[in-house]
């Protein structure tokens, strides 16, 4: 992950470690502009994410192990999943599970981006969608289109 910074590793790494949900603890402050930014990049995330996800299974689905791209496929589901452990849910926000999807959280990594300023946690949402573009761009490259 060339692009996340070394915050966003260690809620990575707490991530793994710490996983529940409780009631939604926000409270009715006004949203600043660089919060709304980062909210909606981090929405835009999950959606874009869930149609890489299916988009991947597909390729999977049409490629033989003997074929010369399905160690690239595995190499980019590594990726997915490791870049999936860095979009904590955004202090603040409300947990928004459809019924019956898994419901975790790490409160303890949600606890550090509270930390953040509303601009560095814009900054960061920024970056982990720049690593998803990253790859998606590598999964239509392996598919012969172009980003």
């Amino acid at each position: 992950m060339k692009n996340i910074n070394a915050f966003t590793l260690c809620a990575v790494l707490f991530a793994t470690a710490f996983t529940s949900c409780s009631e939604d603890h926000s409270h009715s402050h006004e949203v600043s502009a660089d919060k709304q930014a980062a909210i909606d990049i981090h929405e835009q995330c999950k959606v874009d994410a869930a149609k890489f996800r299916s988009e991947l299974a597909g390729v999977f689905k049409v490629t033989t192990q003997d074929d010369s791209t399905f160690l690239h496929l595995i190499a980019l589901d590594v990726r997915l999943q490791e870049w999936s452990k860095t979009l904590v849910k955004l202090p603040g926000t409300a947990c928004n599970h459809a019924e019956g999807e898994e419901h975790v959280h790490d409160h303890v990594a949600e606890a550090a981006l509270a930390e953040l300023s509303d601009a560095e946690l814009h900054e960061l949402q920024k970056e982990i969608r720049s690593e998803l573009e990253s790859l998606i761009c590598d999964l239509k490259k392996l598919k012969g289109e172009e980003c």
